[in-house]
C-alpha cells in the first residue's frame, strides 16, 4: 500500500488514515491535512499557504493518486478555504 498523497510505501506496523474517497494517507500527510484545517480555524495565513504548498508539490510531481487529487481539490480545499 502507498500513501495516496505523497506515494510513500507503507512500512510494517505503520498506520494510515482513511480519508474515504481520498484514499489512505501516511502520518506525515495526515498531519499536513490537520495543519491546514487548524490554520483556517486560527486564521494563520502563512501556515496555511505553507501546508497547501507542500501538498501541491506532491500533486505537481504526480506522486498523489488521482482519487486523492480529486478529493483534495474538489472537497477538502472547498471545506477548508482560507477566509478573505
Amino acid at each position: 500500500m502507498r500513501c495516496a498523497c505523497c506515494g510513500r510505501k507503507k512500512k510494517v506496523f505503520e498506520s494510515f488514515e482513511n480519508l474515504g474517497e481520498g484514499g489512505e494517507v501516511c502520518v506525515d500527510c495526515s498531519d499536513i491535512m490537520y495543519r491546514i484545517h487548524d490554520a483556517v480555524a486560527e486564521e494563520r495565513k502563512e501556515e496555511y499557504d505553507l501546508q497547501v504548498k507542500a501538498v501541491k508539490i506532491y500533486l505537481e510531481q504526480k506522486k498523489a493518486s488521482a482519487d486523492f487529487t480529486r478529493w483534495f481539490e474538489d472537497d477538502f480545499m472547498k471545506r477548508n478555504a482560507f477566509p478573505r
